[in-house]
C-alpha cells in the first residue's frame, strides 16, 4: 500500500489523520475487511432478532455471509452460511425461525442447530466416510449489552473481557438494557467511507457549528470525551425541553452518554427511562457505508417523549451527520487537500469536548491493525 512522509498519528500532539486514500482506496478497503472486521468483534444485530429457540438470522461480516442461531437448548450459536458438501448456502438473507435440523436446498445434507451434521443421502455406500469431520464451520458470538457481536477469529479474546469496562458503564446508565425492545429503525447510505463516518462521531468540534440544536440541549461545560482502549465515551448533561431531548424531572438518566466501540458500532445511552439507541456501520465498499440507527425502548409503542427524540434524529441530526460526511469523502479525493493529510486538534486535556483525542485514538487502532 501507498505511504505518505507526513506523520501519522505517531506522536499525539503532533498528529495528522490518515492519508486522504485509506479512505478511498478500493485495495486499502479489502485489507480492512482481512485486518480489521475479519479479526474484530463486529455488531450483527440485536438480540431480539434470535431471543427464541430456532430463531435465525442472517448478517455480513468482512464479506462472508454467516448466520447466528439459537439452538433448541437455549444456546446461541453462529456458522458461516455455507454447506461444507458443495458450498451451497443454507439460509436465505434474513431471519426466520429454523426447524430443529437446517436442511441444505442443494443435495438435502441435515444438521444439527449444533452445526453438527446429521444425515446425508448414500453416505453409508462411501467408504471411510466420516460424518464427524463435516459439519458446519463456526464462528465465534457472543451477546453484549442486548446486541450480538460475532468474530470470525477463532482465537479472540471474549468481547465481555475486552470490553468489560463499557458493559459496566452501559449497564449503570441502563440497567434494564437487555429487556428492551426495538421500537424505530432509521436507515440510511452514505456515500462515505466507514472511516470517515466514525471520523465524525469521535469528535464534537464540529458540533458548535454542524449541530447547534445539539448544542442547546446539552450542558457543553460537562461534556467529557475520554478514550478508554477499545471503546470511547462521550458523557455531558442534558437540558431537558429542548428540540433534542424531553424527560421528565425524575427520569434516571438525565445525561447524554454515547460510547463509540471499535470497529464500527456506536452504543447510545439517550435521556429518559430506557431510552437506547444504537448505531450500526456496515462497509459496503472504500465509497459506501449502509448505516442503520435502531432505538431501543422499554415497549415498541413509543411514548409522546420518545418520538420526539426519533424525529429529532430523523429530521435534524442524521440529515445534518449525512452532509458532513459525504462532503467529506468528496473532498478526500480533491487534489487541493495538501498532502492528502490535515492536523489533529489534540490537546493536552484528554476529556476535552472539543478535542480530536478520540479521532486520533481510532485512526491509530487502524493503522496498527493494517500493519499487523
Amino acid at each position: 500500500m501507498q505511504e505518505t512522509a507526513a506523520p501519522v498519528c505517531t506522536t499525539p500532539s503532533l498528529a495528522y489523520t490518515l492519508p486522504a486514500h485509506y479512505y478511498t482506496s478500493q485495495e486499502i478497503f479489502e485489507h480492512e475487511k482481512k485486518t480489521i472486521f475479519a479479526r474484530s468483534w463486529v455488531c450483527v444485530m440485536h438480540k431480539s432478532q434470535v431471543a427464541g429457540n430456532n430463531q435465525y438470522a442472517t448478517a455480513q461480516v468482512a464479506g462472508e455471509n454467516i448466520f447466528v442461531v439459537r439452538g433448541r437448548d437455549g444456546v446461541l450459536r453462529a456458522f458461516y452460511n455455507v454447506c461444507p458438501h458443495r458450498a451451497h448456502e443454507l439460509f436465505a438473507d434474513g431471519a426466520g425461525k429454523a426447524k430443529n435440523v437446517i436442511t441444505c436446498p442443494y443435495h438435502a445434507w441435515s444438521f444439527g442447530l449444533d452445526g453438527k451434521l446429521i444425515h446425508v443421502r448414500n453416505a453409508e455406500n462411501v467408504p471411510g466416510f466420516c460424518k464427524d469431520n463435516a459439519g458446519l464451520t463456526p464462528v465465534r458470538v457472543e451477546e453484549f449489552c442486548g446486541l450480538v457481536f460475532v468474530n470470525l477469529d477463532m482465537d479472540a479474546k471474549p468481547l465481555a473481557e475486552l470490553a468489560a469496562g463499557l458493559n459496566d458503564e452501559i449497564r449503570a446508565r441502563c440497567p434494564d438494557v437487555d429487556k428492551l425492545v426495538p421500537a424505530h429503525k432509521l436507515s440510511y447510505e452514505m456515500k462515505a467511507n466507514w472511516k470517515v463516518v466514525v471520523d465524525n462521531y469521535l469528535e464534537c468540534l464540529h458540533c458548535q457549528t454542524a449541530h447547534p440544536a445539539l448544542v442547546e440541549s446539552i450542558r457543553m461545560e460537562t461534556y467529557k470525551h475520554e478514550v478508554r482502549g477499545l471503546y470511547t465515551s462521550q458523557v455531558g448533561q442534558t437540558r431537558s425541553g429542548s428540540d433534542a431531548f424531553t424527560y421528565d424531572s425524575d427520569a434516571p438518566n438525565t445525561d447524554f452518554a454515547a460510547y463509540w466501540l471499535w470497529p464500527n458500532v456506536t452504543l447510545n445511552v439517550l435521556p429518559g427511562d430506557g431510552n437506547y439507541g444504537v448505531f450500526y456501520m456496515f462497509p459496503v465498499d472504500a465509497d459506501t457505508t449502509i448505516q442503520h440507527f435502531e432505538f431501543y425502548f422499554r415497549d415498541s409503542t413509543p411514548t409522546a417523549e420518545q418520538e420526539q427524540l426519533i424525529e429529532y434524529y430523523k429530521n435534524v441530526l442524521k440529515p445534518e451527520d449525512l452532509s458532513i460526511v459525504e462532503s467529506v469523502q468528496r473532498g478526500l479525493k480533491s487534489r487541493g487537500y495538501r498532502n492528502g493529510q490535515g492536523p489533529l486538534l489534540v490537546t493536552d486535556d484528554k476529556t476535552s469536548a472539543i478535542g480530536e483525542h478520540g479521532v486520533q485514538h481510532f485512526q491509530q487502532m487502524v493503522r496498527d491493525a493494517l500493519a499487523a
